[in-house]
């Protein structure tokens, strides 16, 4: 697959094994301490583009690593999640995909922990799949989190938000870490105690810190993978200049289950199954300034017909938002908040 035309729309997508859950390096393993393609692309990525453009730089290096994501079997994937730490090391460092996955990870937990926002400022990064971590000058949260390291963020966040509970829009070990912790787990399925005030089941608001959330629920679908979706609308407070954000998760987009109170800033839906569907929201429901499409690549779905959207695919979707700011960051990928305008954090 060639990002020559990035709206091509895909018509296969041969997926192979990427990895075993042993303590020995992929063969490809680079020598003399030299670093994988994989992330070798991915930091070039972060260095060179941006996530509000499509240069032939950016495509190039999504044609790439698209072909490293298409080697990564959904089973290779979730052994991460399965077996112990140190034992899978060795096999996520040699692999191109899963080495780019793990990194984007240290970069956001090094942001967390060396950089802040200004006043005004709010810094969003794209973690992994629907996984964000936003920073503003007095909090930082996170949203839809799914990553096998997820709890090394505990320390560093006021409160971890999951939308559903389906495996990829969730940790149960940040959830646990949180909890330990005494800080906030917002979901519709997390209840680690009686009338737990942080679960519910109905929209509920809640004030954490600066910020005001307001909650509503939405239904994933119609079909036998059925759940209930919380929409996240969330003003993240004066010191941001009262920056909004909704992250949607897996919603089905059915207007009449939107609940939005306030002018959106930046939205966060997911790649819809069934074509152009967002914009059943998007310019409908609400007017966001920003759209990060999101939910491209999810690597624990065994491939497009079990929506493992392309990168393509996403960039294809993406241009046909209703919405005229509307971008795919990549993983790792951190966008600042800044004068009601979002651009690339130097």
């Amino acid at each position: 697959m060639r990002f020559a035309s990035i709206f091509t729309v895909l018509s296969a997508c041969f997926i192979m094994a990427c990895g075993k859950p042993v303590d020995t390096p992929n063969p490809d393993k680079p020598s003399g301490g030299s670093k994988m393609d994989g992330l070798v692309q991915l930091e070039k990525l972060w260095a060179e583009t941006t996530p509000f453009e499509v240069s032939k730089t950016r495509m190039d290096i999504f044609d790439k690593l698209q072909g490293y994501a298409d080697g990564c079997t959904s089973n290779a994937f979730k052994y991460m999640f399965d077996y112990d730490v140190n034992k899978y090391s060795l096999t996520v460092k040699y692999d191109n995909i899963l080495s780019c996955y793990d990194a984007a990870f240290e970069r956001v937990l090094k942001g967390l922990k060396t950089m802040r926002p200004k006043n005004g400022e709010v810094y969003i990064w794209m973690l992994y799949n629907m996984g964000y971590v936003i920073q503003t000058p007095s909090m930082a949260f996170a949203i839809d989190v799914y990553h096998y390291r997820a709890d090394e963020l505990a320390p560093y966040i006021d409160f971890y938000a999951s939308t559903h509970v389906h495996t990829d829009h969730k940790s149960e070990k940040l959830m646990k870490a949180m909890y330990d912790a005494g800080k906030p787990v917002l979901s519709n399925f997390y209840e680690p105690q009686k009338n737990y005030q942080y679960y519910s089941t109905g929209a509920k608001d809640y004030t954490v810190g600066d910020c005001a959330l307001h909650t509503f629920i939405t239904r994933h679908n119609n079909g036998s993978t059925n759940v209930p979706v919380t929409v996240f609308q969330i003003d993240c407070g004066p010191d941001t200049g009262n920056f909004v954000l909704m992250h949607s998760g897996d919603s089905n987009f059915i207007a009449s289950e939107y609940d939005v109170t306030l002018p959106i800033d930046v939205y966060i839906p997911r790649y819809a199954q069934s074509p152009l569907e967002e914009n059943n929201i998007i310019g409908k429901v609400c007017e966001p300034d920003y759209v990060l499409l999101s939910h491209i690549l999810e690597l624990g779905h065994k491939d497009i017909s079990e929506s493992r959207w392309s990168l393509e695919l996403g960039l294809e979707r993406a241009s046909k938002l209703d919405c005229k700011q509307t971008y795919m960051p990549f993983w790792g990928e951190v966008m600042i908040w800044s004068n009601n305008k979002l651009s690339v954090l130097k």
